[in-house]
């Protein structure tokens, strides 16, 4: 038996991110303030050639 977010072709990460979305939008406004930020994420990248890092992208923040 395949678990039902593997079924309509999520990964776990993606199916917890849903998950967590879903939580933080179900709170009362007196604790909304305080998880209003968890919902962004963050990914540094960098590109390697010759085992060394060459160039490093640094996350963006969102415009608000």
């Amino acid at each position: 038996m395949t678990a039902f977010w593997r079924q309509v072709g999520l990964n776990y990460i993606n199916y917890s991110s849903i998950c967590a979305k879903a939580v933080r939008q179900a709170l009362k406004d007196v604790h909304k303030a305080a998880v209003v930020n968890r919902d962004d994420c963050f990914i540094k990248t960098s590109k390697w050639e010759g085992g060394k890092i060459v160039k490093t992208v640094q996350p963006q923040t969102r415009a608000e």
